[in-house]
């Protein structure tokens, strides 16, 4: 009895031995197939939203230095690079402007000469037209006392004829003499009068000459163009013996140079339309251009335009000031960069890589995954999956996705933290089917298997 115990233990033992090396086997025979994959465990971490946008470096002030006046230039003291200064008058002592370009005075200075001699000529036209006044003054007081005798005259002669005691003929020769003094008293009040207000006049004309030597002045004062800032001159586009044009309403004028402030540096992006509503003065960005790519330059959104524009492709867009911090002395105006702007900030999110999420047909999807599924909806023809990696298996799972960036995908259902999830290669995932056996990337029996057949080495995948 104790014999037959025995032998059925010794039995059970290795029947379960045998059992157990066969599901052994099985394990090792589904490890051993399917394509290998990369994998990656979902964890919760910071996730932010961005707008991307291409752009190009500009400073942030830069002006064009033109002529006000039409002339030949003399000098060009400032040559492209040279840093200039608008001056400081309260500077002890004071500092002088930056002279950028010298035109020829000559026409200039002659018709200020001109001016200011007709100025003078009309202050001493002035000068006699006041002495002339004052002289017909003097005589008119004059000729006030001569009426005055003459009218005492005629009253004495006026009672003496009432007496009868000169006649008619002499009283009527005293009255026209008194007559006569008279008028040419009022005629000289009526001339003086006049030659005020014909002074008046000449002052006037006199207040015009000025103005005319005012101007001939400030003319003159155009034919030297200094800096209006602090910068640097970022091109020149005239040479020494040029003649420069004024613009007109149809014509613009020549562009002598331009200066630049280079000190404050700027991206101005084209925002796409369907991105510039999340956009909101102030936000945080990085900028990266072109011939820095490896640095990235921190930036906060200025301004946003508030009309669109067409690009050459007849794309429409939004310019969007992004003012650039940090080193940006190195930058050069019109090196091409892009910007990624904030514009959400999420914390505490699962995210997953972006190639790892999938469009997926709802009709391939099993029943079992599909039915009374809330993140699957059939009325539409895909919906958003993960491979999740269980048991060396594919297994297909559905998802509530959010917004991405350049490189995750927000998840706000369907996964849960730890998970396991397929993220490549890509061309594996876009075949990849549920349940499909699948091995992970690293393991050694599937590198061996992928690396080895009956002993001999498997050419590389690109010479199969």
């Amino acid at each position: 009895m104790k014999k037959l115990i025995i032998g059925m233990i010794v039995f059970i033992v290795v029947v379960s031995g045998l059992f157990a090396y066969k599901k052994h086997r099985e394990l090792k025979a589904i490890q051993n197939t399917g394509p290998v994959v990369r994998l990656e465990t979902v964890q919760r971490g910071q996730f932010v939203e961005i707008v991307s946008a291409p752009g190009q470096i500009e400073p942030k002030t830069e002006v064009e230095i033109s002529a006000k006046i039409a002339g030949r230039i003399l000098e060009l003291p400032c040559p492209e690079g040279a840093h200039v200064t608008k001056g400081d008058p309260t500077a002890v002592p004071p500092k002088p402007p930056s002279v950028l370009v010298q035109l020829d005075a000559a026409d200039m200075e002659s018709q200020l000469r001109s001016a200011e001699a007709t100025r003078d000529a009309q202050k001493a036209q002035i000068e006699v037209e006041k002495a002339r006044i004052a002289a017909q003054k003097a005589s008119l007081e004059g000729l006030a006392a001569t009426v005055n005798r003459a009218r005492l005259e005629y009253e004495r002669q006026k009672s003496l004829r009432q007496s009868r005691d000169i006649s008619q003929a002499a009283f009527e020769q005293t009255e026209f003499a008194y007559q006569e003094l008279k008028a040419q008293y009022e005629s000289a009040g009526h001339n003086i009068t006049a030659a005020e207000l014909n002074l008046i006049v000449m002052e006037h004309n006199l207040q015009a000459g000025q103005a005319r030597v005012d101007q001939a002045r400030e003319t003159l004062s155009y034919t030297t163009i200094t800096s209006p800032i602090d910068g640097v001159v970022t091109q020149l586009n005239a040479e020494v013996g040029e003649v420069v044009m004024t613009g007109t309403m149809n014509n613009p004028g020549t562009v002598i140079m331009k200066v630049a402030d280079l000190g404050v540096m700027m991206l101005v992006a084209e925002v796409d339309e369907a991105n510039v509503g999340l956009l909101r003065i102030g936000q945080p960005a990085k900028v990266r251009v072109q011939a820095f790519w490896d640095e990235a330059f921190d930036g906060t959104v200025e301004s946003i335009a508030l009309t669109h524009r067409f690009s050459s492709s007849g794309v429409k867009y939004y310019r969007t000031r992004i003012l650039l911090s940090g080193d940006v002395q190195k930058l050069y105006t019109g090196l091409t960069g892009t910007v990624e702007i904030e514009t959400r900030r999420h914390t505490d999110v699962l995210k997953v890589p972006s190639q790892a999420v999938l469009g997926y047909e709802v009709d391939t999807l099993p029943a079992a995954i599909r039915d009374d599924n809330p993140l699957v909806d059939g009325r539409k023809t895909e919906t958003p999956v993960v491979f999740r990696f269980i048991d060396n298996k594919a297994v297909v799972t559905p998802v509530d996705i959010g917004p991405s960036d350049l490189t995750h995908t927000l998840i706000r259902d369907g996964l849960n933290e730890d998970d396991r999830i397929i993220i490549g290669p890509y061309n594996v995932l876009e075949t990849l089917r549920h349940d499909a056996p699948v091995r992970e990337e690293g393991d050694n029996a599937a590198v061996a298997a992928e690396t080895e057949t009956v002993g001999n080495p498997r050419p590389p995948r690109g010479q199969r």
